[in-house]
């Protein structure tokens, strides 16, 4: 099994979620990546489509964050995979406009971007179903102070979805979601 990260909108590959989820699968001895997506997405798109190329879909696991998670359903619609998403950004288009402009990451170690290209790029990324809603675990936080938890609990609504009563955008109390997300990921939970 190999599972990749995305990581949400100026965010990082090391954020809390994906430190958390890389030990999990360290554990299970799991494969697991998670890329800097601090790019255009475009760039995000061809990179993923490049580090998924011959990982057939029966082995293949996608978990993203924000905007991590609009990008995870664009990957599993292409690759047929499961994928798990994390307070997804539903229309993130419409999020970043307010970020015009060279943006910090939120380390602080690089700059994205953000051009009204960037806001077409993602647009032409949006998938409006899901064909198999089966493939896809939707974890949503109902005290969401970013992005409105009802727009992707309506998208998703096929899907299974655990809501966190109360959960922040980042979803602060990850650590009891973890295992359940990895469980997923890995195809069932681990042998004792």
């Amino acid at each position: 099994m190999t599972t990749i990260y995305l990581h949400g909108f100026l965010s990082s590959p090391r954020s809390v979620k994906g430190r958390m989820l890389a030990a999990a699968h360290e554990r299970r001895r799991a494969a697991f990546l998670a890329p800097d997506l601090n790019i255009g997405p475009a760039q995000a798109a061809s990179l993923l489509l490049q580090l998924t190329e011959g990982i057939p879909a029966r082995s293949l696991a996608v978990v993203g964050s924000s905007l991590g998670g609009f990008y995870a359903a664009w990957l599993a619609e292409k690759r047929g995979c499961r994928a798990v998403l994390l307070n997804p950004a539903v229309r993130p288009w419409e999020f970043v406009k307010d970020y015009m402009g060279e943006q910090p990451t939120v380390a602080g170690d690089r700059t994205v971007n953000v051009t009204p290209d960037f806001v077409r790029q993602l647009r032409e990324l949006d998938v409006p179903e899901m064909t198999r809603p089966e493939r896809y675990l939707v974890l949503l936080s109902t005290a969401d102070e970013t992005l409105d938890w009802r727009e992707a609990d309506a998208k998703y609504r096929e899907a299974t979805r655990v809501l966190i009563p109360g959960g922040d955008h980042r979803i602060s109390a990850f650590a009891d979601y973890c295992e359940a997300v990895t469980d997923f990921c890995c195809g069932g939970p681990a042998a004792a």
